[in-house]
């Protein structure tokens, strides 16, 4: 009996596409006392907050969607409680692999807070 070498396509292909994160790897960047330059020192402290950007590679090779920015990440904080700006700001990076591509990931977290001037 011959075996058509396609013939196997049509069971291995979904079970490729659906296998999850093959690698997953986080790696602190930074920690800083404020993420935008402090304009006073008059403030209250709204609460807490994270803010994440993210970028996917085809293939780890062919940019699909925009580069992580921590900018971008910074912002989305500050905005999802209405703040002006982020106090003890902590940055990391994660990294995620799949058969498909590659996320990268930036993640800040802090204190989101409101001037009072």
């Amino acid at each position: 009996m011959k075996l058509n070498r396609f013939a196997i396509l049509p069971v291995i292909l979904p079970v490729l596409i659906m296998c999850g994160c093959l690698y997953g790897r986080v790696h602190p960047l930074a920690l800083e006392p404020s993420a935008k330059v402090m304009r006073s020192t008059e403030y209250e402290v709204l609460g807490y907050a994270e803010g994440i950007s993210s970028g996917f590679t085809l293939l780890g090779i062919f940019p699909v969607t925009a580069r992580p920015d921590p900018a971008r990440a910074v912002d989305q904080a500050i905005r999802s409680l209405g703040g002006d700006n982020l106090i003890e700001a902590v940055y990391y990076s994660e990294r995620k692999v799949y058969i498909a591509g590659v996320v990268d990931i930036v993640h800040v977290n802090g204190k989101v807070i409101r001037y009072l001037q």
